[in-house]
């Protein structure tokens, strides 16, 4: 099997936004599978499959350091 797959230097707003549109087609796609399209059910699993794919790509966002303790009581009484 050939490997068809290409190396592409997006940034990770780049990835945000192509994420995004995504999940707007997903939406659309969803309500027109829903409504008896066998092909836009067929592409919809093809962009789930997709959408799995960019998030295991994309980096994982920075967190934050972790609370002190101080900080943790005082959001369990306030």
């Amino acid at each position: 099997m050939l490997d068809d797959t290409h190396s592409v230097d997006l940034t990770k707003q780049d990835l945000e936004l192509i994420e995004a549109a995504l999940q707007t087609q997903e939406k659309i796609l969803s309500v027109q599978s829903r409504a008896g399209g066998s092909a836009a059910r067929e592409r919809l699993n093809i962009l789930k499959g997709l959408m799995r794919r960019l998030r295991r790509q994309t980096p994982a966002p920075q967190s934050a350091p972790a609370p002190s303790w101080s900080q943790a009581a005082r959001q369990l009484f306030f």
